[in-house]
C-alpha cells in the first residue's frame, strides 16, 4: 500500500514538471473524415470536418478554448440522379485538461457548439440552427519543441430543438435535436509558453 502511494505521489510530482503552465497560448486544430449510411437502402455519406481552435491555459494543464467547426458532407443518389450536400458552420467554447504521460500528454475535454446548417438537394435549399455538446479525449505527441500531433476521439450529441426557417411550421415532435456523432480526428497543436 505504501509503495503504491509513493509511486502515485512520484507520478504527480513528475507530471507537474512537464505541465502546460498558466498563461500558455495554444493555437491549433484538427481535421476529421467519416463515412456512414443513414439506413441500409441509402448510399454512404462522406463527411469532412475541420476545427481550428485557440486555447488559453487558465491554470496549469487546464485550457479554456474557443473553436470554429466546419463540416461538409455529400451524397449522390444515382438511382434518382440527385446530388445532396450539407454544410455546417459552428462556433463554440470549451475546455481541456492535459495529463503528462511520456513522451506526450493525454487530455479530456468538453465543448458546446452552436451550428448554422445549410442543406442543398437537386430541387430544394434549406437551413436550420442547432446546438451540440461534445466530449473529447486524445493524445498529443511532440514532434519538435512546443509542436504536437493531436490524435483524438470525439462524441457529439444534439441539445434542445432545431431552429430556423425550415423548422418554423414543423410539429414539435420533429424539432428535437437527437443527433449523435462519434469520430476520429488528427491535428496539429502549438503551445506558446510565457
Amino acid at each position: 500500500m505504501k509503495k503504491g502511494l509513493l509511486i502515485l505521489l512520484a507520478l504527480i510530482i513528475a507530471s507537474s514538471v512537464f505541465a502546460f503552465t498558466k498563461g500558455t497560448i495554444n493555437p491549433g486544430g484538427t481535421v476529421s473524415f467519416a463515412s456512414y449510411k443513414p439506413n441500409s437502402d441509402e448510399k454512404a455519406i462522406t463527411m469532412f470536418g475541420i476545427t481550428p481552435q485557440v486555447g488559453y491555459f487558465v491554470i496549469d494543464n487546464l485550457s479554456a478554448d474557443v473553436l470554429i467547426n466546419y463540416t461538409y458532407e455529400s451524397q449522390s443518389k444515382s438511382d434518382y440522379n440527385e446530388e445532396n450536400s450539407l454544410s455546417a458552420l459552428g462556433i463554440g467554447i470549451g475546455g481541456r485538461y492535459f495529463y503528462p504521460i511520456a513522451p506526450g500528454k493525454i487530455y479530456g475535454g468538453l465543448d458546446f457548439l452552436y451550428n448554422t446548417n445549410s442543406w442543398k438537394e437537386s430541387d430544394y435549399d434549406g437551413g436550420w440552427n442547432a446546438m451540440y455538446l461534445g466530449l473529447k479525449a486524445g493524445y498529443v505527441l511532440p514532434i519538435v519543441e512546443n509542436v504536437y500531433v493531436d490524435f483524438g476521439l470525439r462524441y457529439q450529441m444534439g441539445l434542445g430543438d432545431y431552429g430556423g426557417d425550415d423548422y418554423e411550421n414543423v410539429p414539435d415532435k420533429y424539432k428535437e435535436n437527437e443527433e449523435s456523432t462519434f469520430g476520429f480526428n488528427i491535428g496539429l497543436q502549438i503551445f506558446f509558453s510565457k
